[in-house]
């Protein structure tokens, strides 16, 4: 017994050093960060009276409109007139230093139920012009238009998207959280605005309205944060009406200019919409050999304004059917692979719940809800508040419950998620979240009746741009905790328009399992080194060329070496939008379980180490082309074998009607005797045909050797009214080996939206 308590007390104490350890890295890394934050500005100019920000001069002046204003790309009325452009776009992409090769003009009104904007856009041959199709929500990198971004709080945290192109097709997204910083965007949101274009002989021009209940802002405040960027693929620039580095993205916050109201617009009033839907599904199951099931559905989505910028959803037996299927991948990992959420109602200010830790720490993933091995639960409630307090305050609330289900051994469960987010400094901010998941033997497992996480994130940028960086620390509580129920990371990146440098870490307890998050590999510590330069050129016929060398290392909590790959790739982009990349490196693999390489249930690996060597290169085609293409290769040792997968995809714009899209990827394993070799093909074929901004047909044929499926989703989507549509599904999955149906359904679904 004396033996044992000892032996407990020796690793008690490592444990207790490691924590330590732990702990101090966190507070160096802490202080670092913050010393970055006064480093960057000496403390005399902190004062609020000596902080300029440049980009207060680029301001766009917003006046009520004298008169009606109809929507069809003609500026007639007298109001366009009397407003006040702005101009001087600067070329962004490839060459920030030069004024933009096309001009381009904005002007802005409102009146009592809208903004309105009208843009245009010079081209001595208008017609000319790239566009992939009329589909809502078009790829930047396929079509020509104009974007613009619109922060009303002006907090630089958040804001709203909204693009259109020369033939009136429309996209909108939402930036929020670290996200916003980094001005990557979520297209999956979708809202209610207006747009109609024309297409002259040296211009082409759009003219908008955005209803005040599209956007979330507080009321009375004179500012808003906005900026404008325009895509002209013939001469593959993007500009910009701010200027600011190429290392940017465009839809950068903090590198917004000014939208100034003569008065600032109020309350709106009352902000109701109402959005039911009725659906119909008819399935069969083969396999089973069941009989056909025909189902009906009725619910739908309650939005109200609480306040101008804060937002209460509440939905009643959702019904996501009508969600863009996933796109499957060959996995030759041991572990989980992450699928985006596409489910709307998890859409809006997602960030506020979806961004806390890391891409493989996540304590919140919306997918754990109502989704059970890619079958969904029915969700006959849920509720979320979530927006802007103030400039400084974010906050979000979402309570749901998913009803039983025998078949998938599913009990009833409560998910609450509680998220609060406070600005500091001028673009930081630091976040606390809480996460529950209550229920009765979760997963089958008696007395797993709860799984709670409580953390903090803090998410620094400083007021250059030059540094960010995040920490964090999450805690689990279940009904059994045990030592490790914790996840801690550290990340500080350095970039310039050259010079791109990244640091991060990662500890990951060994009982760290948020069943409502997203850990697909836990008891680790995860060491990530980054460094990369770029040259850019005069953009003749290169635009720019660099090479970035990384390494990601897995380690026990005893520091041994788990997992590491070490690489370097070199990449040149063409003026032409083409682009050539050659990479490689080496790969370091313990295995601590035996492990099939094929993930077909063949003879496994033994335990032991490998080590293994891989390089490939890629070409990209002008994307301008009516016909694109592209191929790279994966090459070298695996294992105690090889591995080759060779990838291709061409696509073909048939403009402005759709697009014709396939890839296929083929991957070979080579294993010497008694291990297998395999053969997977994973081919992908889209069709996309818009034949009207409102009428939107796709089909998604998906052929898995891997998993031997094949899949067949065909969607038509009649958009008969704003934000109002008619959804016509259809399903199959066949086996790839026998060609035998596995299952088949249809789904019929009107959605309504009334509003105030």
């Amino acid at each position: 017994m004396q033996l044992n308590d000892t032996r407990y007390t020796l690793l008690s104490h490592k444990q207790s050093i490691r924590h330590h350890n732990i702990a101090v890295t966190f507070v160096l890394t802490l202080c670092t960060i913050l010393a970055m934050q006064w480093s960057v500005a000496p403390l005399s100019a902190q004062t609020k009276d000596a902080v300029t920000n440049p980009f207060d001069a680029y301001r766009l002046g917003i006046t009520r409109a004298e008169s009606e204003v109809r929507l069809d790309g003609i500026p007639d009325e007298q109001a366009w007139q009397k407003a006040k452009p702005i101009g001087d776009f600067s070329g962004h992409f490839p060459i920030d230093s030069l004024p933009a090769k096309v001009k381009t003009e904005v002007r802005a009104l409102y009146d009592d139920k809208a903004i309105y904007l009208f843009i245009t856009c010079y081209d001595n041959n208008a017609h000319d012009y790239y566009t992939a199709s009329l589909r809502r929500d078009y790829s930047g990198n396929e079509s020509d238009g104009i974007t613009f971004v619109i922060d009303p709080i002006g907090a630089r945290n958040s804001a709203f998207v909204f693009g259109v192109t020369p033939v009136g097709a429309q996209r909108e997204g939402l930036m929020g959280g670290t996200s916003a910083f980094w001005g990557q965007i979520d297209w999956s949101w979708d809202n209610k605005w207006f747009a109609a274009t024309k297409v002259g002989t040296d211009r082409w021009t759009a003219e908008i309205a955005i209803p005040y209940s599209t956007l979330r802002f507080a009321p009375n405040v004179k500012e808003w944060r906005i900026n404008f960027w325009r895509h002209s693929w013939k001469n593959n620039e993007s500009s910009t009406w701010t200027r600011f580095p190429v290392n940017f993205g465009e839809s950068s916050l903090a590198h917004t200019g000014v939208l100034e109201w003569d008065v600032p617009p109020g309350s709106t009033g009352l902000n109701l919409s109402v959005i039911p839907y009725l659906a119909g599904t008819m399935t069969k199951n083969y396999r089973n050999e069941t009989p056909t099931q025909f189902t009906g559905g009725v619910g739908g989505d309650l939005k109200y304004a609480v306040t101008s910028s804060l937002n209460l959803d509440v939905t009643v037996n959702p019904d996501f059917s009508n969600a863009d299927v996933d796109r499957q991948i060959t996995n030759l990992e041991r572990f989980s692979i992450f699928f985006p959420e596409r489910r709307q109602f998890f859409i809006e200010n997602s960030d506020l719940f979806s961004q806390f830790g890391f891409s493989r720490i996540r304590p919140f993933f919306s997918r754990q809800i109502g989704l059970k091995n890619g079958r969904a639960l029915t969700i006959p409630f849920g509720v979320r508040l979530s927006g802007n307090v103030d400039e400084d305050w974010r906050v979000g609330l979402m309570n749901m419950t998913t009803s039983s289900n025998t078949e998938l051994n599913a009990s009833t469960q409560n998910y609450t998620v509680a998220a609060l987010q406070r600005r500091v400094f001028k673009q930081s901010n630091i976040g606390a979240i809480f996460v529950n998941r209550q229920g009765r033997d979760f997963g089958g497992v008696a007395g797993n009746d709860y799984n709670r996480t409580l953390g903090a994130d803090f998410n620094f940028f400083s007021d250059n741009n030059l540094w960010r960086g995040k920490l964090f620390y999450h805690q689990l509580f279940t009904p059994n905790n045990q030592p490790g129920q914790f996840a801690t990371a550290g990340w500080l990146g350095y970039n310039t328009q050259n010079l791109n440098l990244n640091w991060n870490h990662e500890y990951i307890g060994q009982n760290y399992n948020p069943e409502v998050g997203f850990v697909p590999r836990n008891d680790v510590i995860r060491i990530q080194p980054e460094g990369g330069y770029r040259w850019w050129t005069n953009g003749e016929t290169v635009v720019s060329h660099g090479f970035t060398i990384s390494e990601d290392a897995y380690l026990t909590r005893n520091f041994e070496l788990l997992d590491m790959n070490t690489y370097a790739n070199y990449e040149i982009g063409f003026t032409n939008t083409s682009a050539v990349w050659i990479w490689g490196g080496r790969s370091f693999t313990r295995l601590y379980f035996p492990f099939d390489v094929t993930g077909l249930g063949q003879t496994p690996l033994p335990i032991g180490n490998y080590e293994f060597w891989r390089y490939g290169f890629g070409y990209g085609s002008d994307r301008r082309k009516v016909v694109y293409f592209n191929v790279n290769t994966d090459l070298g040792s695996y294992f105690v074998g090889h591995n080759t997968v060779l990838s291709a995809s061409i696509g073909a714009r048939i403009q402005p009607l759709g697009t014709i899209d396939v890839s296929v990827e083929h991957t070979s394993i080579a294993m010497p005797a008694p291990y297998n070799s395999a053969d997977f093909t994973l081919v992908q074929a889209g069709i996309n045909f818009t034949p009207a901004t409102n009428l939107f047909f796709t089909t998604f044929f998906q052929y898995n050797g891997q998993a031997q499926n094949v899949n067949l989703n065909s969607r038509l989507q009649w958009r008969f009214a704003p934000m109002s549509d008619l959804f016509l599904v259809y399903t199959d999955n066949y086996n790839s080996n026998l060609f035998g149906i596995k299952n088949r359904g249809v789904v019929m679904k009107l959605v309504y939206w009334f509003n105030t």
